[in-house]
């Protein structure tokens, strides 16, 4: 029936899609990193790695997710030559992205666990009933990569063009980008262990940063994609990148679509500023870190700590809390709401304490900072938050698309492949078509240090930024040896 009928098919496909979990909107993994942390039950006096981390199963107990959309598809792939719902090309299409798919489960299992077992055919229950007998041990990490890397290269050759929901050629070009940059930072940052289960031969590196190179350059050079652009003010620029949804919008690559009231996401709720929470509580879920602060450069100053004294060591007095941010990356208003922003027709009042005829007293901001279910940091996220919600926010109430991969990523995957392969000069130009769209400085030079800021940033609240530690090899660093600042 499924293989005869598309519109049963594609329902099919829909449920592995849904299974597939490219994406979460609840930011578990953004609260595994310096970017936010967790408020919820309040104030935390120590924002250290502790409170931050999670192990929430759902983000990372993926085994048994991945294995049962691997044998749906081996069920489909083995049995496509049969199938009569599709005809010629659209076939040849539609087997590509059942290929894919699989070769991108293979992905997220060999990034999260090392090597694992390769199982390309739909397994049956032996007579005996025992089902040890189908165990399989597990494949190097060497040789998961190289499935991936040729599953995807297979897949590539057998699809066209399509719509942003779906597997198409342009986005498994882009994803395998993301995953070969992957597999080369391991082979350049790890070492082998467990004869080889764990780790990649150095050796190993730069065919996997050519192969990132290659398949980013495609999407550049032939795909249909542009960074978005369309407004002067660049930080409602980079707001609109992420709420525009119409055909203007050319740099969403790969989106997981949410309309209500059949999909809807609770980001609205989860990161609500105190005074305006829900019915439901939940306000300040996530909060953006002092770190994360940091990170945004001044447009003319890459020093992006804030501006606390002068020059002389004297605190600087500053008319509006709005007024210590002035200049920032103007990314930083489209993502972080800090205290005074603008928000749903008020201003964010967020402080413990407050000066009264030059003294300090005892005193509390609508928006925090003390009280259950507000900021513990200073700052909320506005990144993926509706500022004018089509209804009362809830926990199932947003229905902003997210965007699981953007033209951006492609290009900053294509400049760091180029930095990996000695070749600066051009990873320079695509990172300064990206500061230059956010509306700062461009460099004149190039550091890997420099390339990691730039994703840090530019990629903030996407699910990067974690992986990106982990394959880089820097997780323990970032994460322990300091602590989180709010």
């Amino acid at each position: 029936m499924v293989l005869s009928n598309k519109s049963a098919f594609e329902a099919h496909l829909a449920v592995i899609y849904t299974k597939m979990y490219f994406e979460r909107f609840s930011v578990y993994l953004d609260m595994n990193t310096t970017q936010l942390v967790n408020c919820v039950s309040g104030q935390n006096p120590v924002l250290d790695a502790s409170s931050t981390f999670t192990n929430n199963p759902e983000e990372f107990d993926i085994w048994a997710r991945c294995y049962s959309v691997i044998r749906d598809l081996n069920v489909l792939i083995k049995l496509w030559p049969d199938a009569t719902a599709f005809k010629d090309e659209e076939k040849d299409h539609v087997l590509g992205e059942l290929k894919f798919l699989r070769a991108y489960a293979y992905f997220k299992l060999v990034r999260g666990y090392g090597g694992v077992p390769i199982v390309e055919e739909p397994m049956e229950l032996p007579a005996s009933g025992d089902v040890t007998e189908l165990h399989q041990p597990r494949a190097k990490e060497s040789d998961v990569w190289k499935f991936v890397e040729r599953e995807m290269s297979e897949a590539i050759a057998l699809l066209r063009g399509g719509d942003e929901f779906r597997i198409n050629k342009w986005s498994a070009l882009a994803f395998k980008s993301r995953a070969m940059m992957y597999a080369g930072s391991v082979a350049r940052y790890s070492e082998l262990q467990l004869n080889g289960i764990l780790g990649l031969p150095a050796s190993e590196a730069e065919d996997y940063f050519k192969s990132a190179r290659d398949a980013a350059k495609q999407v550049i050079d032939e795909g249909p994609y542009e960074l978005y652009n369309l407004h002067d003010d660049k930080a409602y620029n980079y707001h609109q990148m992420t709420f525009d949804e119409t055909a203007a919008n050319k740099e969403r690559i790969f989106v997981t679509a949410y309309y209500w009231p059949l999909k809807t996401s609770p980001v609205d709720r989860n990161t609500a500023p105190y005074n305006h929470r829900s019915s439901e509580g939940y306000g300040s879920y996530v909060c953006v870190t002092l770190d994360m602060v940091d990170e945004y450069e001044y447009i003319n100053n890459r020093d992006g700590s804030l501006k606390m004294k002068d020059e002389s060591g004297n605190p600087i007095i500053y008319d509006k809390a709005i007024d210590i941010f002035q200049d920032k990356d103007p990314r930083f208003f489209a993502t972080v709401l800090s205290p005074g922003s603008a928000w749903k027709g008020t201003f964010l009042q967020v402080y413990g304490n407050k000066i009264v005829n030059g003294e300090e007293v005892p005193g509390q901001g609508p928006d925090g900072i003390g009280q259950p279910e507000a900021t513990s940091t200073g700052f909320c996220m506005a990144r993926w938050s509706d500022p004018n919600p089509p209804r009362p926010i809830a926990g199932g109430s947003s229905e902003v698309d997210k965007q699981c991969i953007r033209y951006a990523e492609v290009l900053l995957n294509y400049a760091e492949a180029q930095l990996e392969l000695d070749n600066e000069p051009e990873a320079r130009i695509y990172i300064n078509l990206i500061r230059d769209r956010a509306g700062i400085q461009e460099l004149s030079t190039v550091t890997m240090d420099d390339l990691r800021r730039e994703r840090y940033v530019e990629l903030a609240y996407e699910d990067n930024c974690y992986w990106d530690w982990k394959r880089w090899r820097i997780f323990h660093i970032e994460m322990y040896a300091r602590d989180t600042r709010g």
